[in-house]
């Protein structure tokens, strides 16, 4: 099974690995942070090996390993400063500008402080992990398509919002992010029907809509006209009263999976029913 994580740290932008340089929010696979972060888990590696070679050695005497220990910590403070970790970095560059520790008791000190100043950098890092099956709709800018790009312009951002919520477990956030890009599409009909609009409960505007199809001449137009409507009236009570109000009821993550299908093929009819912004 394959997943992918996103980093989260919600004091300081992620980490500087290359594979976000160009967008830091964007999945990475597993396979990618084990090749990114190697070198992180190298140095936490030797500086516990070389610490518990100078833990063996307290008491006895001068240490004879200090170039293995200046290089060490150098190379500790390379690969921290590459990835982001300032303090372990910043710890290391002191110890490399004053006198290098002459016994083993002075070794192990050293490294003990390294050791925690690295895994207390590494515990304040946070990964979020998606499962693969919901991958697809993480930082997806066209979830709906082109058709429903094109005619609704202003609903990108909730139905990418929308697919993330549903990527990262937050259903109840997905479902909310849906129909507000529903309520564009209502607005969209009103507006087609010059029936006046304005941000307030749909039922009023549902009502409006219906009696102004019912004056109109019956058409393909109209039957299309009147079928959106009718949905927009399922809709209202099967989803939006739900998400939108203190109620007892939960979405699980199905619920917000059958949703986002539900309105995807919705907002699709309506473009190509000839609606639009």
């Amino acid at each position: 099974m394959t997943a992918t994580a996103i980093e989260v740290n919600p004091e300081r932008t992620p980490l500087p690995v290359c594979l976000w340089q160009e967008n830091s929010n964007r999945l990475v696979s597993l396979w990618d942070m084990l090749r990114s972060y190697f070198q992180i888990y190298q140095v936490a590696l030797e500086i516990g090996q070389m610490r518990y070679s100078a833990e063996l050695m307290r008491g006895s005497g001068s240490s004879q390993s200090r170039d293995e220990f200046r290089a060490l910590v150098e190379k500790v403070e390379r690969v921290c400063s590459d990835h982001g970790l300032i303090h372990t970095s910043d710890f290391a560059k002191r110890i490399l500008g004053r006198p290098l520790p002459q016994k083993y008791d002075e070794v192990f000190a050293e490294l003990n402080h390294l050791d925690d100043s690295l895994s207390s950098e590494l515990e304040n890092e946070a990964v979020f992990r998606v499962p693969a099956d919901r991958k697809g709709y993480f930082g997806q800018q066209h979830l709906f398509g082109l058709r429903v790009a094109a005619a609704f312009p202003s609903c990108e951002r909730d139905i990418q919002k929308a697919g993330e919520c549903y990527a990262l477990g937050q259903e109840h956030g997905c479902v909310h992010h849906l129909m507000l890009v529903l309520e564009r599409g209502l607005n969209a009909l009103a507006t087609k029907l010059q029936v006046p609009y304005q941000r307030t409960n749909w039922q009023p505007i549902i009502d409006q809509v219906g009696a102004k199809l019912k004056s109109t001449p019956k058409s393909q137009q109209r039957d299309f006209f009147v079928e959106v409507n009718a949905q927009f009236g399922f809709l209202k009570d099967a989803y939006r009263n739900h998400s939108e109000h203190a109620r007892d009821e939960h979405y699980d993550m199905p619920k917000a999976l059958s949703i986002l299908n539900h309105v995807c093929d919705f907002m699709q009819a309506l473009a190509d029913g000839g609606l639009n912004e």
